[in-house]
């Protein structure tokens, strides 16, 4: 007897949650899934937009890494022909005078 309401009771209690379902309304179980599905399609999206913008970043860093090391070579390029021009310049000014010296010694010698 005792086994025959424990029966009837959980078949009571399964009938009972057949008939009032879940708790949710099947408008409002839609309403969240289709909600759902427009913020993962958002969250792709975004995903494929960060995607692109990290991959341009890359670039740019590469490019931007790339035009330092231009500059750089171009920094030593200058700095070795101004050295260059520097000597130059200083033996200019020592012909110049070693031919001023030369001069003036003529000179001397004519007179």
């Amino acid at each position: 007897m005792r086994t025959m309401k424990g029966v009837t009771l959980l078949i009571l209690t399964v009938t009972l949650v057949a008939l009032t379902g879940c708790g949710v309304s099947k408008d409002k179980y839609e309403s969240i899934l289709n909600e759902k599905i427009a913020l993962e399609e958002k969250v792709s999206v975004l995903t494929k937009a960060r995607d692109a913008l990290k991959n341009e970043y890359d670039l740019l860093l590469k490019e931007k890494m790339d035009l330092a090391t231009k500059v750089e070579i171009v920094t030593n390029e200058k700095n070795a022909l101004k050295s260059e021009y520097d000597k130059l310049l200083d033996e200019k000014i020592a012909v110049k005078a070693a031919y001023d010296k030369l001069q003036a010694d003529t000179k001397r010698s004519r007179r």
